[in-house]
């Protein structure tokens, strides 16, 4: 028998069911088969069985199907078997019994046990062992086992997807049924839902099976089967007339031009009617090295030293008190601060009730005796303020104050802050004193001995080039969210650990994998604290809806309903179901199964709370939503309740918790309510840990998170709303009951519950990796996929490649993936590595101050626009700001301009409407982390000027408003859409767009036919639609400038942008216009290596300088309409004569 007689083999063995089976030479039992097999293969030299297990899940029961393949010998026969049944451990072992079966009766069943033990032959892949007869394609390649993960996640890519995220979880029934994978995708180009679900002993083989499998449903479906793609002929961008001008001035400008500088641009056959490539190389490698490449192996570290603060990494000023003195002097000077202060019996009080109070000798015993400590301690046990303490004034009691400098690190802005703050005023203490914090672009340094510093886990990663060094102990807080930062510090914590064994680590969580963390760090020890904290009772949706009666107004209610009133009443319950009536059961199921978000039952259960608060358990409301625009429909909902309600009766101080307020605004959940009122807390997972708000009472759990991944090839953003995982509801629910009992209610049904995975997949999996590399190769940490590979969870090896792929495509890493001048600067900067790159290039153009305050204005926490503002008052500002140009980015910009012009007072004063609409607070963050990126990029360039053309406002005729245009689509790139007559935007990829209500772009009443349909976004938003963020309207000849990778000419009089765009353009002025780029990359580079140019290439930089301006505003015709741009002031003086060209701007006047 061979491999190809499957279906016979099984179906010979089930009609006749037999206990034992013996196989070369020795006798196995059915019901031990798998051990049978896998003693087997052992011998052969392979691996046990590996058997993918298929799940489908019905009313009453689950059904498992297994199958596997399997080859004793090499180039032997294939044996594959298939068996379905209810019992997962019956079905892998039947599977088993049917190979066997098939062995006994083969050419193998005599086979000696023994052979392939010497030859140690390679098994073939998996992948030429696939039956023939399923052979499908994706893409125009055949799938394979090898290829499944890559090609489902190039698909992810065309449809504006982040990788694939699987499901994973760990089964509890032991091997062979290791780990179940799962997947949900839906594509948006058809609407399509894929879901598998498979079994393995391993996570890579059961996430591969996973890929296959929907690839071979999306290949069944017609979908995806060549590299065509269709949608892009649907949507005539190709279609649309687009003309540039011919101006011979600006083409024997550039010959002239490319002749000094010595660049032959490529030859062009005009007799050719071939497609020819006219655009340079994607990855042109730059001429110069660096030679401040770092040559260390390993992070640095030393203890705390004299003279030395680690929080400014440098010597201590000559006028300080430390300066000069011993550790000794210092820690006497410490103790006797501290046995000056007068406890507060209240404050007191209020920590030893703490849970974590009682183990406090075994925690700082441990931390003593271990260099690598694990503390899992329930949530509101109190661990994120006191432990700490416990290490300081332990090491003040010793008189070693000095000898102790601890950085704690938190997850997010709002939990460093308020817990600096926290623990300053338990230190009876201001911040500044021993305590502070760091997040980006703000942070308040403490003493440089005997301190502690709260600060996000990126600032601490962007202050690692020199180690940690006078740091004495480190404390990763909510080590379990398992963030890429998180993910990253961890590895470099590992490392340092085993080489400077004085440094100590303390990780903490509420709700970590212990073994996970036993597994990755040698010698850790573990303290799980039993502590007492206050109950909190839970009830689950089906309980609640049984309990309540409570029916939503959009329910649909089951047929027969009324005919069958007894049968559908709340009051038939279901003893084997937890006393749950087949109603409530109904109602909960289309609640969970809703894309609808439940508001009305929100806004029930928040009433049901009041109502049971008593009138001495008054405290507030925390409802957890999955992002802004749920928290605001909550609160509309919530106001229309009130309004509602008679006399008044239920009185709401509803406050949003979302990581886009300002710090003020988030302080206020802190505060109490108004007299008469109940405070009601709506809030994303900002709330989730490391803050404490002590009257919560109730919490309202949406049991819903939105998830937010990068795209890895582009900025878009996908936010998907999913089910939480267990862990982090486990931590919802502990925000109540932290000074007293309290309650849970958990919008998810016992059935749902139990199917949820127990943790959320670490983002070093599915995020992009750019940024990281980018950091490890500035530390010096050698190779990318080895340092990543050294995670705990360690991501594909393609997605490591895939980053390192961008980043050249940057400039940013070199060929042999080392980090080159222009990488080295941008790794200094606060930004994603495109934005950072945007922000040097506009530094070598003179106009960083513009680029730093668009690039802020990306990344700030808050909008600049006041979230109540009046939408039409909001339209009178933007257009106002925006003047001649439609553009979100030089809005920004003009923002900062009329403020720092007119003065902070007249600027917040001038109108009432003004005040009304502008965020202030947002403002100053711009400015602020402007002046930080200013104050960065002087000392990296000493000796150039970065600010020489800063000159950038609103009106048309200024030309560094059009450059920064430019520059945008250099940065911003493939993120383009074009707009139709419809008023509907497209990306490149042919997706339908809307763009933001606050945009300039949707408030605009003229139609698109009178300017250009090209823009430029900084982000896509994806979430039940895509949406673009922050646009600018730009030329096609900008899009021609920096807006494209492939142009291609096949003849004529027009040219192919990536195959999407077509212009009607000189063939040789495209691709003179094109190669400039290379100019600016070699000037950038040159600038980054020596902090500043040469003559020769400052001469060129005033070359090029000039010829982008004229680029960037030459004259074109779309739709019939001609585009002439008034003539620029301020444009770059040059004389082109003097070097063969035609013109002499030296002798034209300023304008």
């Amino acid at each position: 028998m061979n491999g190809n007689d499957v279906d016979g083999a099984v179906e010979e063995a089930q009609e006749k069911p037999i206990s034992s089976i013996k196989v070369c030479g020795k006798t196995y039992e059915r019901k031990s088969a798998l051990k049978g097999l896998n003693e087997i293969l052992m011998k052969q030299g392979k691996k046990n069985a590996d058997f993918a297990i298929n799940v489908k899940l019905h009313k009453e029961s689950l059904e498992f199907t297994a199958s596997t393949t399997v080859q004793i010998t090499i180039n032997g026969p294939s044996y594959r078997a298939t068996y379905t049944g209810e019992d997962r451990d019956l079905v892998s072992n039947e599977c088993a019994f049917f190979i066997l079966q098939q062995v006994a009766s083969g050419v193998e069943r005599n086979i000696k046990l023994s052979n392939n033990l010497v030859k140690r032959e390679v098994p073939k892949k998996r992948d030429e062992v696939v039956n023939l007869k399923q052979k499908f394609f994706i893409l125009g390649q055949e799938v394979t086992y090898e290829n499944a993960k890559s090609l489902l996640n190039s698909i992810m890519g065309k449809e504006g997807m982040p990788a694939v995220q699987y499901g994973i979880t760990k089964l509890a029934d032991g091997p062979p049924f290791g780990y179940e994978a799962s997947v949900d995708i839906k594509l948006a180009s058809s609407g399509t839902i894929y879901k598998k679900s498979m079994v393995c002993r391993n996570i890579g083989t059961a996430t591969t099976e996973c890929a296959f499998e929907v690839l071979r449903d999306i290949s069944a479906n017609n979908e995806y089967l060549s590299l065509d793609n269709k949608r892009r002929l649907k949507i005539g961008l190709t279609k649309t007339p687009i003309t540039i001008f011919e101006n011979e001035e600006l083409s024997q400008d550039l010959e002239a031009f490319y002749k000094w500088v010595g660049v032959e641009l490529p030859p062009i056959d005009v007799t050719s009617t071939e497609n020819q490539v006219i655009s340079p190389p994607i990855q042109h490698y730059l001429s110069q090295s660096d030679k401040s490449k770092s040559t260390r192996e390993m992070l640095d570290w030393m203890p705390p030293t004299e003279n030395f603060s680690c929080w400014r990494n440098g010597t201590i000023p000559s006028g300080s008190f430390f300066a000069m003195k011993s550790l000794g002097q210092i820690s006497y000077y410490l103790q006797r601060i501290e046995a000056r202060k007068k406890s507060n019996l209240k404050v007191e009080s209020v920590r030893e009730r703490l849970p974590v109070f009682n183990q406090k000798n075994e925690i700082i015993d441990a931390c003593e005796s271990n260099q690598v400590v694990l503390i899992k301690s329930n949530t509101g046990s109190g661990k994120s303020t006191q432990v700490a303490q416990f290490l300081l004034k332990h090491y003040l009691n010793l008189n070693k104050g000095a000898e102790f400098n601890a950085i704690i690190t938190q997850p997010r802005r709002l939990s460093a802050i308020s817990l600096a703050k926290r623990v300053a005023m338990e230190r009876y203490e201001k911040i500044g004193d021993s305590v502070g914090y760091c997040i980006r672009f703000d942070k308040v340094d403490p003493r440089p001995f005997g301190s502690l510093i709260f600060a996000t886990v990126g600032t601490i990663l962007k202050k690692m080039n020199t180690g940690f060094r006078g740091v004495s102990h480190i404390i990763v807080d909510e080590v379990h969210e398992r963030s890429l930062d998180t993910d990253f510090l961890l590895i470099i914590l590992k490392r340092m650990l085993s080489k400077f064994r004085g440094l100590k680590v303390i990780l903490m969580s509420a709700t970590v994998n212990t073994t996970l963390f036993e597994k990755y760090f040698r010698g850790i020890r573990v303290i799980d604290l039993e502590t007492k904290a206050y109950r909190v009772d839970i009830l689950y949706l089906d309980a609640f809806i049984q309990s309540s009666q409570f029916i939503p107004s959009n329910c649909q209610m089951p047929p027969q309903y009324e005919e069958e009133a007894q049968k559908w009443s709340f009051d038939n319950c279901d003893k084997s179901n937890g006393q749950i009536s087949p109603i409530a059961t109904h109602i909960v199921d289309q609640i969970e199964s809703s894309e609808e978000f439940p508001y009305q039952l929100i806004s029930f259960l928040v009433r049901d709370s009041v109502r049971q608060m008593g009138s001495q358990e008054h405290g507030s409301i925390l409802i957890f939503v999955p992002g802004w625009y749920e928290i605001m429909t909550c609160i509309e909902t919530l106001a229309q309740m009130e309004r509602e309600a008679p006399d008044n009766v239920y009185k709401y101080w509803v406050l949003p918790l979302h990581s886009n307020l300002t710090t003020q605004e988030q302080s206020q959940v802190f505060k109490p309510p108004p007299e008469g009122h109940v405070k009601v807390i709506i809030s994303t997972n900002i709330a989730e840990s490391s803050i404490t708000v002590e009257d919560v009472l109730y919490v309202i759990d949406s049991c819903k998170q939105k998830m937010k991944m990068k795209h890895h090839n582009s900025s878009a953003s996908i936010f998907r709303v999913a089910w939480a995982s267990k862990d982090c509801m486990e931590q919802r629910k502990g925000r109540a009951g932290r000074c007293r009992p309290g309650y849970c209610y958990r919008l998810c049904s016992t059935k749902m519950w139990g199917l949820l995975q127990q943790q959320s997949e670490a983002e070093i999996i599915t995020a992009p990796l750019h940024g990281s590399i980018l950091q490890l190769k500035a530390l010096g940490l050698g190779d990318s996929a080895s340092f990543l590979g050294s995670s705990m969870e360690p991501p594909d090896r393609e997605n490591v490649w895939e980053a390192e792929k961008y980043l050249q495509n940057l400039y940013a890493l070199d060929a042999n993936k080392e980090l080159t001048p222009i990488g080295r600067k941008i790794e200094r900067l606060p930004f994603s590595p495109d934005t950072s790159k945007s922000i040097i290039t506009a530094a070598l153009f003179g106009l960083v101050n513009p680029m730093a305050i668009i690039a802020a204005n990306g990344s700030s926490p808050s909008s600049l626009f006041n979230n109540s503002a009046d939408l039409e008052v909001v339209k009178t500002i933007v257009k106002s700001f925006c003047g001649d140009f439609i553009s979100d980015h030089i809005l920004a910009v003009a923002a900062i301009n009329c403020k720092e012009s007119a003065g902070d007072i007249q600027f917040k004063h001038s109108t009432e409407d003004l005040n009304a609409v502008i965020n202030f607070v947002s403002v100053e963050y711009l400015r602020r982390v402007r002046d930080q990126i200013v104050d960065i990029l002087e000392k990296e360039f000493p000796n150039f000027n970065i600010r020489e053309a800063e000159n950038v406002d609103n009106k048309v005729h200024c030309i560094n408003s059009h450059v920064i245009l430019s520059l945008l689509v250099k940065s911003y790139y493939p993120n383009i859409c074009f707009q139709t007559k419809k008023r509907m935007f497209y990306d490149m990829d042919g997706f339908k767009m809307l763009s933001h209500k606050n945009s300039i772009i949707s408030m605009q009443e003229n139609c698109h036919e009178e300017r250009s349909p090209f823009a430029i976004y900084t982000e896509k938003i994806i979430t039940s639609f895509a949406m673009f963020k922050e646009c600018s309207v730009v030329s096609p000849v900008q899009i021609l400038l920096f807006g494209s990778d492939c142009v291609s000419w096949n003849g004529g009089s027009t040219i192919r942008l990536d195959d999407c765009y077509t212009l009607g353009v000189d063939v040789k002025l495209a691709q003179m216009i094109l190669y400039i780029r290379l100019v600016i990359d070699e000037l950038l580079n040159s600038m980054c290596l020596n902090g500043g140019l040469t003559p020769k290439e400052q001469d060129m930089l005033k070359y090029v300088r000039n010829l982008i301006e004229r680029i960037s505003t030459l004259s074109y015709k779309i739709n019939n309409i001609t585009v002439n741009l008034p003539e620029m002031r301020d444009i770059t003086k040059v004389n082109f004569e003097s070097i063969g060209g035609v013109t002499n701007l030296l002798l034209r006047k300023n304008k």
